[in-house]
């Protein structure tokens, strides 16, 4: 080889780490631009929100005068502050220095891991000794109505302490288990089926909270039951319409039903709540001026254009923030500082449940849209170590807070004014009962004309209008209604036994009526599942969580 050749070579090895190290400038470079416009871009719509609250809370000219001896500033939401008080003063006043009110709400925090404590071993006890004729939730909601009944005999007032609070809801207890729900979610099965899910979803849910909604104003207004007013109606109707079986779909894992059968009732309870929460809001905000002024063709056209956005805008946000986090832990090596990673994923796992409820949009369908997208991109950027551990932790920090849930709601039953309406509560159940079926049989043959290649079969139609549990969610929604004091405790009594009967009924009858069907359907022979190498395992704890029988 020549001299020449030689400083060729020699030269090419020199520039070779020159080239890469060049690459990877560049590289990052790129990513801190694409950091900073972005960070720029949330600036701006944080400064846009601002700016339309203080346009809508500005104060007429003749009380500025007044208000600007005391009042000079406005808060992030345009809200008027004092500028004399501190945040501290403000916010802060009424616990900070309040020793009754620290007590009052250290006993609260220790009262309800009491609880969780007691409900966990409650698990343990129906899992070891083989319980299959109790769902867990049913044991749990059992177990909250016992310890509300033993402190209703106390001399102390406990409501406060054991009382659920929305806000605790929706900002602490659901989004979590939304967010599990989606990133350990079979996205095969899911996407492979997502047209049907979501005709389930969205039109399954408006039907049912059709049919339930006309069908209380219409029988409150021939004097049968309680009246009330046609949005208040509809919003009752979109609060109990979304379906939570968890009990049913443990039954189901229990005798191995069809994929297919599996993945509709999992994908339609996921999406359903936040369906429920986006109809529900949009009836309360056309009850109100000046929207219940408008004609009812301009009424239905702006319920339905709000509804389409804040489901259109939530989506594109929760999947653009789950893109967001692919895309840093992409380009930014966390490989090397696991705690880093994993507190990196649980920030973006909250991320659009805060910023969607800021910009007045759905928080659960951002947050559920944003764990399927960092299930499918995000998850593959990480350490094994953080998958493990962000999956595990997620399903933890499920179990809980539906546990939580579910020992609030036995409580509720001693911590709330019941305002029994017999009849309200028996026309609920039918009017449940009878959207349902009206949602799952139609939508089922549109689905089979429109689908050629998988048919959803009677035995599976049946199964999926039996599988209609209520949750807790349309609890919580009912909670936040702005009525007065009489509507509101009826309502809840009706929601409490609505939760209770379906639990119950429909969630302790699953299994003996899935074997009734199968016998009666002897020839739609049952598809085994992928994953049933855990049969035994399965058998041996038939009703429980799936959630409970993995951890």
């Amino acid at each position: 080889m020549t001299p020449l050749a030689n400083g060729a070579t020699i030269w090419q090895q020199l520039r070779e780490p020159i080239i890469t190290s060049q690459r990877r400038s560049t590289s990052m470079v790129r990513f801190a631009v694409k950091t900073v416009f972005t960070i720029f871009a949330v600036l701006l719509v944080f400064q846009f929100v601002g700016v339309d609250s203080i346009e809508q809370n500005e104060i007429t000219k003749s009380e500025e005068a007044v208000a600007a001896v005391a009042v000079n500033k406005t808060d992030v939401l345009g809200e008027a502050i004092d500028t004399n008080a501190t945040s501290l003063e403000q916010h802060g006043a009424a616990i900070v220095g309040n020793v009754s009110e620290e007590k009052k709400r250290s006993l609260a925090i220790f009262f309800i891991l009491f609880v969780i404590v007691l409900a966990t071993l409650v698990v343990h006890m129906l899992i070891v000794s083989k319980v299959h004729w109790m769902p867990e939730s049913l044991a749990i909601v059992a177990l909250g109505a016992l310890i509300g009944s033993i402190l209703s005999y106390s001399r102390r007032d406990w409501s406060e302490i054991e009382a659920l609070s929305p806000d605790v809801f929706f900002l602490v207890l659901l989004p979590p288990i939304i967010f599990e729900n989606a990133y350990n979610l079979n996205k095969g099965y899911f996407f492979s089926n997502f047209v049907p899910i979501l005709t389930f979803a969205i039109l399954g849910t408006t039907i049912s909270a059709m049919v339930i909604g006309a069908g209380l104003y219409i029988l409150g207004a021939i004097g049968i039951v309680f009246e009330f007013t046609f949005f208040e109606c509809f919003a009752f109707a979109a609060m109990i319409s979304a379906v939570d079986p968890v009990a049913t779909l443990a039954i189901f894992q229990a005798v191995k039903v069809e994929s297919l059968l599996y993945m509709l009732v999992f994908g339609e309870s996921m999406l359903n709540d936040a369906v429920s929460i986006v109809l529900a809001a949009t009836a309360v905000r056309h009850a109100k001026p000046p929207f219940n002024e408008l004609p009812a063709t301009e009424i239905i056209t702006s319920a339905f254009v709000t509804f389409t956005e804040m489901f259109f805008f939530s989506a594109c946000l929760g999947v653009g923030i789950g893109l967001l986090s692919a895309l840093l832990f992409k380009h930014v090596d966390l490989r090397k500082t696991p705690s880093l990673e994993f507190a990196l994923l649980l920030i973006f796992s909250y991320i659009p449940y805060g910023f969607a409820e800021a910009l007045n949009l759905s928080g659960i369908m951002a947050i559920l849209f944003c764990g399927i997208s960092m299930s499918q991109f995000t998850r593959h950027n990480v350490s094994p170590i953080a998958q493990i551990t962000f999956r595990h932790t997620f399903r933890t920090i499920s179990f809980v807070a539906e546990t939580s849930t579910f020992a609030y709601i036995g409580m509720a039953f001693f911590t709330i004014k019941l305002n029994f309406e017999p009849w309200l509560i028996f026309w609920s159940v039918v009017l449940c009962l009878l959207g349902r079926a009206c949602n799952v049989f139609p939508l089922a043959y549109l689905v089979n004309q429109c689908r050629k290649d998988v048919q959803i079969s009677m035995k599976n139609q049946i199964i999926m209008w039996f599988s209609g549990m209520r949750g807790a969610v349309c609890f919580a929604l009912v909670l936040y209604m702005d009525l007065d004091k009489e509507k509101k405790s009826v309502l809840l009594t009706t929601v409490l036994f609505l939760i209770l009967f379906t639990t119950i009924f429909l969630g302790g009858s699953a299994l003996p009526f899935i074997s009734f069907i199968n016998r009666c359907y002897p020839n739609e022979r049952l598809r085994k599942r992928r994953r049933t190498p855990r049969s035994e395992a399965n058998n041996s704890s038939a009703i429980m969580m799936s959630k409970t029988q993995e951890m």
